[in-house]
């Protein structure tokens, strides 16, 4: 790893934002209003402490071990052994979701834009572009997702704008149940998951002021990205005609007519692939730096062999039912590898230093 892998406090805020949003632009009201009905939304946000928690550990754990990689903090704390082994984890859970988000964008755009287009072809063309932008390192990532950032504003402003068409009926009454409301926010945690690559590219920044403050602004962010959609959607659609549709904000589009945007669905996806590749390609880092440092190969061969994993792994994702069936049975895993090694980690350090604080005071006396 070099130079070129240094980052500002404001790409980070990108890169974490970038880590999240990807096909819940298009599934998550779906998924959550099967459960929580009109107040789905209210679900969402509950559901975003999951990357509040992250993104705080992350801080707290640069801080304490003065800015130290992952990888040597994960040596220090657990020895090299382990250390290894959790690398090959976290490389293996973000090939995972790479794949997972790779399947789902050509499920998605062999129905919208590009039918006559083998889904395979559209694997391995994305692939391919995946690929020669990682390679470059986290520093043209980073770029990237402060681009893309720009274009997310634009998808949330349209996307807000569907807000003329509907009514307030359908998302009353508010805090009907809250039954409802706690049993769908595992349905959401999907979406926030790929947060924890805030512990990895926490180490890049360049000019340290306030990580903690960055990462919440990005994750802050996010949740109102996400819950705004299922609101907006819900309040368009109703959460009946909602949770029938695959991707409800695509159905919308479909029948809502902008004046200034002739044919707003296409639109839609043409910005929301950006946001898709953006996201892509913060995966690929990911998992190739700790495929780099658990094998101790050179990071460019691991950015190869990440993304050769990743699209075999998605051809398996093929159609959506194959995929919505195995993130269903793999999210739990991955949204608690990323809360477990966080707290573990944070307690450990916390009893180590009270260690050398006790230490330091009975040689004082």
């Amino acid at each position: 790893m070099d130079i070129s892998n240094k980052i500002t406090e404001n790409q980070y805020r990108s890169i974490v934002e970038a880590s999240m949003i990807a096909i819940g632009i298009l599934s998550l009201s779906r998924v959550v209003s099967k459960s929580a009905y009109q107040e789905a939304w209210i679900s969402v946000i509950l559901g975003g402490v999951y990357p509040i928690i992250v993104v705080l550990l992350a801080s707290f754990i640069d801080k304490k071990m003065n800015g130290y990689s992952f990888e040597k903090i994960n040596n220090k704390i657990y020895g090299k052994v382990l250390s290894k082994i959790i690398l090959i984890i976290f490389s293996m859970r973000f090939i995972f979701s790479e794949a997972s988000v790779i399947s789902g964008f050509s499920n998605v755009a062999r129905i919208v834009i590009i039918p006559f287009i083998s889904p395979y072809m559209i694997i391995v063309i994305l692939s391919l572009m995946t690929f020669y932008t990682a390679i470059n390192g986290l520093t043209m990532v980073g770029r990237l997702c402060e681009m893309v950032s720009y274009v997310l504003i634009i998808l949330v402003i349209i996307m807000i704008s569907f807000l003329v068409e509907g009514h307030i009926i359908n998302v009353r009454p508010v805090f009907s149940s809250f039954k409802n409301i706690i049993s769908a926010i595992p349905n959401s945690l999907y979406s926030y998951a790929g947060i924890e690559l805030s512990y990895i590219v926490i180490y890049f920044i360049s000019n340290k002021t306030n990580t903690k403050k960055a990462g919440m602004q990005a994750v802050l962010f996010t949740i109102f990205v996400y819950a705004s959609n299922v609101f907006v959607i819900i309040y368009s659609l109703g959460w009946e005609i909602t949770s029938k549709n695959s991707y409800p904000i695509l159905f919308l589009a479909s029948i809502l007519e902008i004046p200034i945007i002739e044919n707003l669905r296409t639109t839609l996806m043409v910005l929301w692939a950006f946001v898709i590749f953006r996201i892509l390609v913060c995966y690929l880092f990911a998992s190739a730096y700790c495929l780099s440092k658990a094998f101790n190969i050179k990071y460019k061969a691991s950015v190869l062999i990440a993304i050769i994993l990743s699209a075999i792994g998605s051809i398996f994702m093929i159609p959506e039912y194959n995929r919505a069936d195995i993130i269903d049975k793999i999210t739990p895993y991955m949204v608690g590898l990323g809360m477990l090694w966080g707290i573990i980690t944070s307690i450990i350090i916390i009893i180590k230093n009270k260690k050398v604080s006790n230490n330091f005071y009975k040689r004082g006396n």
